[in-house]
């Protein structure tokens, strides 16, 4: 959807502000803010380290007692792989050398809490921001527990509201696709439970939002088989599929559609 933006000339934002997966995304465009670094973006969820961030290694899972209440699924180094290809490719290790003003969101466990990062370490703080609940370990910074913002925010549209309300753009990722088939198994169930959550709980927000601030989210409906599945082919499938179907919105409304206030569901399935 970023380089469907910027290949049609949007101007970058003043301001990002990241969530979960969204903090590293964010951190790449912060860094590169043009079509540059969207397409550095796409290369860095086509790499290896990309790839194996959701792997689990049996061996590993034995060394660190998941059998007997390890914490997290997968171990903490999956996650600094893919962080650490990042930093070094983009040439950025603090919120400093960005190009623009990026805030990354955590979830402060202990205090329930959401936390803003804006300076200092940008590696630990994209780590936290990114650290799933039973996937990945919970992130220490100055002797606090962060978890994924999204535990608390997954799309923070009232924080960024703060700063510009007259104008924010958004990309959520949790738009629920109709499902075709039964839910099979506790896994599936508890995905579907969250995905439609977080997805009501944005709605809400914005519903509240959106007579105070101009807010325009995009919501690519991404088939939840999908999500998950990082096989290059199907990396670059979604990825396309969400470029041909950005062009298609920009291409019917025009460009001013990002200038207004509203909610665009988006099917990438018939794109």
């Amino acid at each position: 959807m970023l380089i469907a933006l910027f290949e049609a000339g949007i101007e970058p934002p003043g301001r990002i502000i990241g969530v979960s997966v969204g903090a590293l995304n964010g951190a790449v465009v912060a860094a590169r803010p043009d079509l540059g670094g969207a397409l550095l973006l796409r290369d860095l969820w086509l790499s290896p380290p990309a790839r194996g961030a959701l792997q689990i290694d049996i061996w590993s899972l034995l060394r660190t007692g998941l059998r007997v209440g390890a914490r997290s699924a997968l171990p903490a180094r999956n996650l600094q792989r893919l962080i650490k290809h990042y930093t070094d490719i983009a040439d950025v290790h603090r919120f400093e050398d960005l190009a623009l003003p990026l805030e990354v969101v955590a979830t402060d466990i202990a205090a329930g809490t959401l936390k803003s990062f804006s300076s200092g370490d940008l590696a630990l703080a994209l780590q936290a921001s990114a650290a799933l609940p039973a996937v990945f370990p919970a992130v220490s910074i100055d002797g606090v527990s962060y978890m994924d913002g999204g535990v608390i925010d997954n799309l923070p549209i009232s924080m960024a509201a703060r700063h510009n309300p007259s104008g924010v753009l958004a990309i959520s990722v949790m738009a629920p696709d109709p499902m075709d088939h039964a839910i099979s198994g506790w896994a599936e169930l508890s995905g579907r439970v969250l995905q439609l959550a977080l997805h009501h709980r944005m709605l809400s927000e914005y519903a509240l939002l959106k007579n105070r601030a101009r807010v325009c989210i995009l919501c690519p409906v991404i088939p939840a088989r999908l999500g998950w599945d990082m096989r290059e082919r199907t990396v670059v499938g979604v990825i396309e599929a969400a470029r041909r179907a950005t062009r298609a919105l920009l291409e019917e409304s025009g460009p001013a559609v990002l200038t207004q206030s509203g909610v665009h569901l988006i099917d990438l399935a018939t794109h």
